[in-house]
C-alpha cells in the first residue's frame, strides 16, 4: 500500500471513506467522528443538530481489523479532527480500549498496541507513518461507558465551541482494490465425486450427506448435527478435493442446518456452472 500527502483542498469526499465497514456518512466536511461500542443506537444520530455536526457515524467491534479500517478511513479525511467513542465496551475485544491507547501509547515493533487490553489488539494493516498520522491529527472524547444521546449531546455543545481546522498534512490512503465476484463459467466435476444434501427433522442428528462417485455409485453416507461437524468429517475423510466445491457443499450444508432451525423446507441447489 504507498501513501501520499493531500491538503483539504484536495480532499475528494466522494471517493471517501476509503474502507467498507458499517458506517453512516454525514457530513464529510465536519470535524467529528463517532466511534459506536456496544448498548447504544447509532442510528439516532443521523438526524437533528447532532448529525449536522458529524463527519460519519459507526460501530466498531474489534480490536484489531476494526481499528485498522477505522484509522484508515479517518486519516484519508484532513476534516475530520475529533474521534468520539461512545457507548459500553465489548467484553474480550475492547475496541474502545484498543483506540484509548493506540491515540496515548501508540504500537511496539510487534505491532500491538502498547496497554490495550483485548484479546489480541495487534495492527498488521497499517503502517507505522498511518499510526502517527492519527496520533497526531485525532483527538479522542471518551465516552466509554455512556449510554446515553443526553452525554452526547452535551459533549457536542461543547464542541460546537471550538474552533477546529482541517489537518494541513494529510495523508492520501490507497487501500487493497476491491474486486467483483463473477458467477462460475462452467462446472468442473470433482474427481472425488459429489454430494446430495438432505434434511431429515425429527432425527437426532437430522442433517444427512450422500456421497456419491462421478459414475453415479453410493460412497459414504454422513449424518450430523450441525453443518460445522459435517464439513469438518467431510475434510478428514479427504472426499472434497477441489475448493470450488468445498464452497458449495459448505454453503448448502449451512442452508439445510438453517432451514431445520426456521423450520422450512430446504431445496439443494445446483453447483455454479451447471447446465442441467
Amino acid at each position: 500500500m504507498r501513501t501520499e500527502r493531500i491538503k483539504p483542498n484536495e480532499f475528494a469526499a466522494d471517493k471517501w471513506p476509503v474502507q467498507p465497514g458499517h458506517y453512516i456518512v454525514l457530513n464529510p466536511k465536519k470535524a467529528i467522528a463517532v466511534a459506536v461500542l456496544g448498548g447504544v443506537d447509532g442510528d439516532g444520530l443521523t438526524s437533528g443538530l447532532l448529525g449536522s455536526a458529524i463527519a460519519i457515524v459507526g460501530s466498531i467491534t474489534t480490536e484489531n481489523l476494526g481499528v485498522e479500517h477505522l484509522v484508515k478511513n479517518l486519516i484519508a479525511n484532513p476534516f475530520i479532527r475529533r474521534l468520539v467513542i461512545w457507548g459500553e465496551d465489548l467484553e474480550g475485544h475492547l475496541p474502545g480500549n484498543a483506540l484509548l491507547n493506540l491515540l496515548r501509547n501508540g504500537i511496539d515493533k510487534p505491532r500491538r498496541i502498547i496497554g490495550a487490553r483485548g484479546a489480541r489488539p495487534v495492527l498488521k494493516n497499517v503502517t507505522d507513518e498511518e499510526v502517527r498520522q492519527f496520533r497526531q491529527q485525532i483527538t479522542v472524547v471518551d465516552l466509554i461507558g455512556r449510554k446515553e444521546v443526553d452525554d452526547l449531546t452535551r459533549q457536542f455543545a461543547v464542541l460546537r465551541h471550538q474552533p477546529i481546522q482541517p489537518y494541513e498534512a494529510g495523508l492520501k490512503v490507497d487501500s487493497v482494490e476491491i474486486q467483483t465476484a463473477e458467477p462460475a463459467r462452467r462446472l468442473k466435476l470433482d474427481p472425488k465425486g459429489y454430494f446430495v444434501v438432505m434434511v431429515m427433522k425429527g432425527r437426532e442428528n437430522p442433517l444427512l450427506v450422500e456421497h456419491y462417485s462421478n459414475d453415479g455409485i453410493l460412497q459414504n453416507m454422513i449424518e450430523g448435527k450441525d453443518s460445522a461437524s459435517i464439513c469438518a468429517t467431510l475434510i478428514e475423510k479427504k472426499l472434497v478435493s477441489q475448493l470450488d466445491h468445498a464452497a458449495y457443499l459448505g454453503r448448502e450444508l449451512v442452508k439445510a442446518e438453517l432451514s431445520i432451525r426456521m423450520d422450512a423446507r430446504y431445496k439443494q441447489d445446483r453447483a455454479q456452472g451447471e447446465l442441467f
